[in-house]
């Protein structure tokens, strides 16, 4: 049976219900005295603090006790006689196994400490808990969880807790006779009932009983023999490496030579140490204090004088904040930069980690031989592939299936499927593919390509050129000869050219898109423009200027086909609203990639948008290469059969397997509560189907050509999973660091903070159930004011009449 024990004169426990429990927790004695001792404490009154906590009840939580005999001694008379009770005392303990954790003197909002500390746990660790509550202080927490034998005693317990939960414990509470006092209702964050008044683990209690019963509350671990530093260090959050080193040992090594020197000032060096640890830590502010609050010397001086740690870091954030402000102020460029003192200690460190890695790949993060391993057998399956991978070194393989899976993927603009999200919509097959990698790894091979596959629209577009090259020239004419003035007006035809080079003007661009349309089954179909460059540089610097400067907008929004428009006076610009059909195809090097996208316009949406895929510089040049005979004339063959590949596909099997993989992923997303993540995630579908869906085409082409039907087997699904790894992989490769400090600044820039205003702590001061009087001595007005303000506080439904002249809080805290 569980017990509490109230803290009588006497010491006697007693035994209570849930009822009892509850009604000590609403009663009015209790708020008062709860709100008296934290004010007592807010003014520096210790005494009178403590005075009001210990008339609070003493619960203990872990155990009963024995019935034992005990002497008394009247202290006004001092006669003696003898009682028994179950009087509280360790050697008399029975344990039923529920552990109470204190973590006291928090900074902060206690409840947001604890919802982020509980957001550590695993769900497993999760369920043990049975009550959670804020001190009598305001300034602590109590959890009381279900103990694991496994692990150990109660101390050993706790101090696991605590490693997972990342909160400093108070290691004074590891007997089995320790009470915790309680507080009111509005001060319990979480209880289970049911196991709180009922749990009994009788392999706890046979275990340990004798144990403590014989004084015997130890640790009984070897690892969790040590300081409150040694278990603070061993929380969770505080594992983060800088440089490959742990923080924790990097600032045990800053606090070493920091303090070697007398008088140095705890109080500066804490704000020293924050700056630094800001800026080494991606300015994660609530890291930092957790740092700051592991270290000894800021543990003391919180207990010394009460230390708003917090503030020290939030200052700290500002400081650094202004800085930057600053430069851009001035049109500076400014990075920050950790002080003279923290680089003597870290710089050792990034030389050796450059020596360690001096032969690192950054490409090996990657598993792209299990890539090649799986694409090489795919090309046993799959027309044109053994054609497009001879002679390549196999972590190559992913870049060429990309670019050519999109180059095939365009030829059968024609068509269309239903996607899985939003079937009512018509999906084309849209591609935006970047292939990244250092100058010289080969990205010509792409080129290549591109000329062999996209041969059947290249031809397609080279009257059209021609017929708008004359027009040109006759118009030139026109000005020079009379004989050519005379004739008939010259009309300029109305051409959908769909290659489209990185200079090309935005008015030809619309105008051909427009024009570049055909009626399949009955119904009109823009055909896809096409732009390949193997200069990614190039795309870029036409982009910042120029006749196509809002070529960016374009790329947006041509993934999905979204709709664009123009209004310009020029007579020669068309009018009205379009959607947008674009397929571009570009091979560049890491940096050209980061001056398309990079941190500050990671929010537009390209990144997921985009497919970008590595090619590493892997292999030799080779004199006598392998020959598939054939195989140029192969690939055009393809090429021209999916350039009549019209009307809609039926992808059933593929919608299944990337609805699968996309939710799959997106769980582990949510539980991660990885914002980055998810969003990553979202486009990746769309390739899944858009890469595989020629070659399976390819695969099956006797099939469509029949019955224009495609039974996909397993090895289909497979390749259409593996494709999503290779992209999902590739996006967190490229763009997940930049992702993750996207969501980071977000969540620091707008954050909603509430203000706390002096009316808000009076009302919260005011007792549950108060009177006019109560009003009037704690928010030091007049008897009409107070007036005024409960009649206020009736209206808004905020308090209720209970009895003649008192009222009770409806709401504990203003709105």
């Amino acid at each position: 049976m569980f017990s509490y024990q109230q803290q009588l004169t006497d010491s006697r426990t007693r035994l209570i219900t849930p009822e009892v429990f509850w009604a000590y927790c609403r009663a009015p004695q209790t708020i008062q005295l709860v709100t008296e001792a934290r004010q007592a404490l807010q003014n520096g009154d210790e005494k009178t603090y403590a005075d009001k906590k210990k008339q609070l009840a003493l619960m203990i939580f872990v155990g009963t006790f024995e019935e034992w005999e005990k002497e008394l001694e009247n202290k006004r008379t001092g006669e003696k006689r003898k009682e028994t009770a179950m009087w509280r005392s360790q050697s008399h303990v029975h344990l039923n196994g529920l552990v109470v954790a204190d973590y006291d003197h928090l900074q902060g909002d206690v409840r947001k400490i604890w919802a982020e500390a509980y957001e550590r746990l695993s769900p497993e660790d999760k369920a043990r808990i049975v009550l959670v509550y804020i001190t009598p202080s305001g300034h602590g927490l109590k959890p009381v969880f279900t103990a694991d034998p496994a692990i150990g005693n109660l101390i050993d317990n706790q101090l696991d807790f605590s490693r997972k939960l990342g909160l400093p414990l108070d290691e004074s509470c590891k007997d089995g006779s320790r009470g915790a006092f309680m507080t009111t209702a509005d001060d319990i964050i979480y209880i289970n009932e049911e196991k709180l008044f009922t749990y009994e683990d009788e392999t706890f209690s046979a275990r340990f009983d004798a144990l403590y019963r014989d004084g015997q509350s130890q640790a009984t671990k070897k690892d969790n023999l040590g300081s409150e530093k040694k278990i603070i260090e061993s929380c969770g959050p505080l594992q983060d490496n800088y440089n490959g080193m742990q923080v924790m040992e990097i600032v045990d090594k800053w606090s070493q030579q920091h303090f070697a020197s007398e008088g140095v000032s705890r109080h500066e060096s804490s704000i020293l140490l924050a700056r630094d640890l800001l800026i080494m830590l991606d300015r994660d502010q609530s890291l930092v204090l957790s740092v700051l609050k592991a270290q000894p010397w800021v543990q003391a001086i919180i207990r010394e004088r009460g230390e708003d740690v917090e503030r020290t870091v939030s200052d700290a954030a500002t400081y650094l904040k202004a800085q930057e402000s600053q430069a851009a102020k001035k049109g500076q460029p400014w990075l920050p930069k950790i002080s003279k003192e923290m680089q003597a200690i870290v710089e050792p460190l990034n030389s050796k980690i450059s020596i360690l890695n001096s032969d690192a790949d950054i490409y090996d993060q990657l598993p792209l031989d299990k890539w090649a391993d799986e694409l090489r057998e795919m090309a046993q399956y799959y027309p044109c592939m053994k054609e497009l991978f001879v002679n390549l070194h196999p972590h190559k393989l992913p870049a060429v299936l990309f670019s050519s899976g999109a180059l095939f993927g365009t030829l059968m603009t024609r068509a269309w499927y239903h996607f899985w999200f939003d079937p009512k919509i018509m999906r084309r097959l849209n591609y935006c593919i970047f292939i990244i990698g250092d100058p010289g790894a080969g990205k010509h091979m792409i080129e290549e390509f591109y000329k062999l596959i996209a041969d059947p629209i290249i031809q397609a577009d080279q009257c059209m050129t021609d017929a708008l090259n004359r027009y040109k020239e006759s118009r030139t004419e026109r000005t020079t000869s009379t004989k050519a003035q005379k004739a008939e007006a010259l009309k300029k035809p109305e051409v959908g050219i769909r290659v489209h080079p990185a200079r090309t003007a935005t008015g030809e661009f619309i105008r051909h898109m427009l024009a570049a349309k055909e009626i399949i089954q009955g119904q009109p179909i823009n055909l896809h423009m096409l732009s390949f460059d193997s200069e990614l540089d190039n795309v870029n610097k036409n982009n910042k200027g120029g006749d196509w400067k809002d070529r960016e907008i374009m790329e947006l929004k041509a993934f999905h086909n979204e709709e664009d428009g123009q209004m310009y006076a020029n007579q020669e610009s068309i009018s009205g609203m379009f959607n947008v059909y674009w397929n571009f195809i570009y091979t560049g090097t890491p940096y050209a990639l980061h001056r398309k996208v990079n941190q500050r316009n990671f929010g537009t949406g390209m990144s997921s948008r985009l497919a970008v895929i590595p090619l590493p510089d892997r292999g030799k040049a080779k004199r006598h290469q392998e020959v598939i005979e054939g195989s140029d004339e192969t690939l055009k063959m393809w090429a021209y059969r999916l350039d009549k590949v019209a009307g809609e596909i039926p992808i059933e099997p593929l919608n299944d397997e990337t609805y699968e993989w996309q939710t799959e992923h997106m769980e582990i997303a949510e539980f991660n509560h990885d914002k980055a993540d998810r969003m990553l995630l979202k486009r990746i579908p769309y390739y899944g189907i858009g890469i595989t869906l020629p070659f399976i085409v390819m695969r099956h082409w006797e099939e469509w050509e029949q019955n224009r039907t495609l039974t996909m087997d397993d090895m289909d699904r497979r390749f259409c999973r593996m494709v999503m790894e290779i992209q999902y992989r590739s996006q967190q490769f490229f763009f997940g660091e930049m992702a993750f400090h996207y969501f980071a600044d977000q969540d620091k820039e707008f954050v909603v903070r509430r203000r706390t205003t002096r009316y808000d702590e009076c009302y919260r001061q005011l007792p549950e159930q108060f009177k006019a009087k109560h009003v009037i001595e704690v928010f030091g007005c007049s008897q009409p004011t107070a007036s005024r303000n409960i009649n206020r506080l009736l209206a808004d439904g905020i308090i209720e009449h209970v009895d003649t002249h008192t009222y009770r809080k409806v709401l504990a805290e203003l709105p």
